[in-house]
């Protein structure tokens, strides 16, 4: 009887002894699966971090093979409302490459965190920032313009190459460069006309198109605090009224992504303005793409 309960007790602890065993084997697997998944890149391939939701869409073009580009935010998700959480800034923190929108608490907090190589977009050589009338510097997405985003292409390209010499970015980003030339066509389109803005990010868009930006409704990106005086509504129906072009920024459906967004195409269709729609620089699609699509409604314009 002692000998039988004695091996039913053995059968009993290697059943303990397996389980645990087997325990401690799917968490390792787990560990390891975390690690791949928010880890640097594959055989010795770069990890860049992009803080700009839809940014990484461009920058996995000139990507080599075994290099992962992160978008740290899905597209649609604007830049003034989020937030480094802890999954994240890790990410930033082992990147090689670290690239930023260069205004938002976001892109501060990512730089501080990085410790590989960080492309502020606004500090670039060769970008050049508009200033918003009666206000200052306009930093919101300045690479919204041909020159400013290959000047930005390019720089990011030799980052990646001071990283992992092997590759060549530059030839990458070359080829995308090459659909710029077709846009071409597009340049001062506008120009002579003045143009009524919801939103900053459009100037760069405006001013390619040769358009002179005379009012931003909301200069501030018309987050939930801004109003809109009545005398900047006032001499926004003016503007239009006179033959202002509205350039309305919109979602990747063609809505306004704000209320000074809604009032100004609301305006522009009563006064029979002409509208130019130009896609938010955060929702999906490249910037070649989004300038693609504004280029489409202008032509035959210039």
């Amino acid at each position: 009887m002692a000998c039988e309960e004695n091996a039913r007790s053995h059968r009993g602890y290697g059943r303990i002894v397996y389980i645990a065993g087997a325990a401690i084997i799917v968490g390792l697997i787990g560990l390891v699966m975390l690690a791949t998944s928010s880890g640097g890149g594959e055989s010795g391939g770069l990890l860049v971090a992009v803080t700009y939701p839809s940014l990484d869409e461009d920058l996995a073009q000139i990507a080599c093979s075994g290099d992962r580009v992160v978008g740290l935010y899905k597209p649609g998700a604007d830049p003034h409302d989020l937030q480094l959480d802890p999954e994240k800034a890790s990410i930033v923190a082992r990147a090689d490459i670290v690239v930023t929108g260069g205004h938002t608490p976001v892109d501060t907090k990512a730089e501080e965190l990085a410790r590989g190589i960080v492309v502020n977009m606004l500090e670039i050589p060769g970008i050049w920032i508009l200033n918003i009338p009666g206000d200052g510097p306009n930093t919101h997405y300045p690479i919204y313009e041909p020159g400013n985003y290959k000047a930005f292409l390019i720089h990011v390209a030799k980052a990646m190459e001071e990283a992992r010499p092997d590759c060549d970015y530059t030839g990458n980003a070359q080829k995308i460069l090459e659909e710029l030339k077709a846009l071409e066509k597009a340049r001062g389109a506008l120009t002579g006309r003045k143009a009524v803005l919801d939103l900053p990010a459009s100037q760069y868009p405006a001013e390619w198109l040769g358009a002179r930006v005379v009012l931003i409704l909301a200069p501030g990106h018309g987050h939930a605090g801004e109003a809109i005086s009545p005398t900047t509504l006032e001499e926004a129906e003016k503007q239009l009224a006179q033959g202002a072009v509205a350039f309305v920024t919109v979602d990747s459906r063609g809505i306004p992504v704000s209320k000074a967004g809604d009032w100004l195409l609301d305006k522009a269709r009563d006064l029979g303005a002409d509208v130019v729609l130009v896609k938010a620089p955060y929702v999906r699609g490249t910037v070649v793409e989004k300038l693609q699509y504004i280029a489409s409604q202008v032509a035959g314009e210039s």
